[in-house]
């Protein structure tokens, strides 16, 4: 599985360089509405950028580039459709480059386009990881989570913590059998001013094994919630003496959970998607924590059905993602 791991990893940093590829010309970002079954129920609109798009789909063709049989099995939040154009990445930059140039000013879609090419290398020492059956195996990508503080970061429109930094790539793989995941990969571009990082976690059976990372530190007080969370639900872990803090983005908060900076992450609604939590699930799972519903604490699965409408594909009994178990006792014993 190191070779799935490199290749996911590498496909991350693929869409990653599609997100930064934007920021030169913030006036050029081309945004559309998500409608009908497509958009989140949470928010009154529900947007998509041009780069959400590209970047999902080079994600998905480098990694069917090296595993062909997993190419019914690559699966993203977006639909590749913008403004009546199928966006898909081409057998050159060239061709990309005039795709896109149908929607987009020349020198941003010769920007993105090249992107979308590039040569991925990442220098980075990885286990050797225990094989699984690649015919198994399933994988969701969410190309750009958090998409509004995408946006508002590159218009220059961010309030203060908010914007780029908290725009993370996931892509998560599962296993087709059971659903549980396995493998996580969290790339986060703009992490210190564009400089990125990468976090990865393996997690079958009795191997755990994860990036661990030097910044990693644990506070058990600290629990993330959504700025939209039942207040009565918020009072009762700050009367029980947590901190509750809300920032954007279900990755990055999911993330925050990983590194050890928050003990836990709760959403009491159905407002996550598979695609926002099979990659940090593994993660989680990695350092010892684990990923389950909020309404009755059973795991969350990935492997529903393939072309569902977007709401099928909801976490609808909420999450709670903790980093120990300690933790989740706490955690019920304060919610009940």
């Amino acid at each position: 599985m190191t070779h799935v791991l490199k290749v996911l990893i590498n496909a991350s940093e693929k869409a990653a360089q599609v997100a930064k590829s934007c920021c030169e010309n913030s006036d050029m970002l081309l945004v559309a509405e998500k409608c009908g079954t497509e958009a989140n129920i949470r928010f009154d609109k529900d947007f998509k950028t041009i780069a959400d798009v590209l970047a999902q789909e080079s994600a998905k063709a480098l990694i069917i580039s090296h595993f062909p049989e997993l190419e019914s099995q690559v699966r993203g939040e977006e639909c590749s459709e913008m403004n009546g154009v199928c966006i898909r990445l081409q057998e050159d930059t060239e061709k990309t480059f005039e795709s896109l140039n149908s929607l987009i000013p020349t020198i941003t879609a010769r920007r993105m386009a090249e992107a979308a090419h590039c040569n991925i290398s990442l220098n980075l020492e990885l286990p050797c990881l225990p094989e699984l059956d690649l015919k198994n195996l399933g994988i969701w990508i969410d190309p750009i989570d958090a998409t509004a503080e995408f946006i508002s970061g590159v218009r220059g429109e961010a309030k203060p913590g908010h914007g780029l930094p908290c725009v993370t790539v996931l892509i998560g793989a599962y296993l087709k059998t059971t659903g549980e995941p396995v493998i996580g990969v969290i790339n986060q571009p703009f992490y210190k001013n564009g400089k990125g990082r990468v976090i990865w976690g393996y997690s079958f059976g009795n191997i755990r094994i994860w990036s661990k990372n030097e910044d990693f530190a644990s506070d058990e007080k600290i629990i993330l919630m959504s700025g939209a969370e039942n207040p009565e639900i918020i009072n009762k872990f700050k009367s029980s003496g947590w901190l509750v803090k809300s920032v954007p983005g279900a990755g990055h908060k999911l993330m925050k959970v990983a590194l050890g900076e928050a003990a836990a992450y709760i959403v009491s609604q159905g407002t996550t998607f598979r695609w926002d939590t099979c990659a940090p699930h593994a993660i989680i799972r990695a350092i010892g924590g684990d990923l389950l519903t909020y309404k009755n604490y059973t795991p969350i699965t990935y492997n529903d059905e393939k072309d569902l409408e977007t709401k099928e594909y909801c976490n609808k009994d909420g999450i709670i993602a903790y980093c120990s178990n300690s933790v989740l006792n706490e955690l019920k014993s304060i919610i009940s």
